[in-house]
């Protein structure tokens, strides 16, 4: 009975060292450190053969439009030149118009046309040359005025008409003595002889527009 009793007492014993062992096994596999091998990577072999794909560059459309600014910009620049040149054009234009416009009202208002009575005129022979008034013709338009200066030493007339005629009665200036003017104005549009009374080879004649 008692070595009965000494067997139970020796396998219970051993029982608990066996769960006491274990119990320090695992302990042990748990808080130790695990190691893990690296896995060897299998490089992927492409089986494609043509080249890969580029990429649509996003900022392509921006890049273009940076680019292309100071084109853009210096084409504005030159429309608005442009513009200012055309209107500054048409100023000109318009301002040389009316200076134009005033110099012809100034140039087509009456004017005052000098004839000379000549030195020597009292003696015949001028009349060969018509030279006895110089010009001795002369065109000018209505409104305008002749004045005939004497130049010579002896006295004339500047008397409207003709010698075969006589006096026209439109105009006459009467004895113009040496160093004296005479002026008329003409008004009325056509053509208008004179003499010299005193020297009757002596003539002209004033054309009127």
């Amino acid at each position: 009975m008692a070595g009965i009793d000494k067997a139970a007492i020796v396998f219970s014993i051993a029982i608990a060292l066996i769960g006491v062992g274990i119990a320090v096994a695992g302990e042990a596999a748990y808080n130790a450190p695990t190691i893990t091998a690296p896995a060897e990577s299998t490089p992927k072999v492409s089986t494609e053969t043509s080249e890969p794909k580029a990429q649509a560059d996003p900022f392509a459309s921006i890049a273009e439009k940076v680019k292309d600014a100071p084109k853009v910009a210096m084409d504005e620049v030159k429309e608005e030149v442009e513009e200012i040149s055309e209107e500054a054009m048409d100023i000109v234009d318009d301002v040389g118009s009316v200076i134009i416009e005033e110099v012809e009202e100034i140039t087509s208002g009456p004017v005052t046309h000098t004839v000379d009575i000549p030195v020597g005129t009292a003696v015949p022979g001028c009349e060969e040359t018509n030279a006895c008034y110089e010009p001795a013709d002369i065109t000018i338009n209505a409104g305008d005025t002749v004045n005939w200066i004497n130049i010579d030493t002896a006295a004339h007339t500047v008397t409207g008409g003709s010698p075969a005629d006589g006096p026209s009665g439109v105009f006459d200036s009467s004895l113009v003595m040496a160093d004296a003017e005479y002026a008329f104005t003409f008004n009325d549009a056509g053509n208008y002889d004179y003499f010299c009374m005193v020297h009757p080879w002596m003539v002209g004649t004033v054309t009127v527009n």
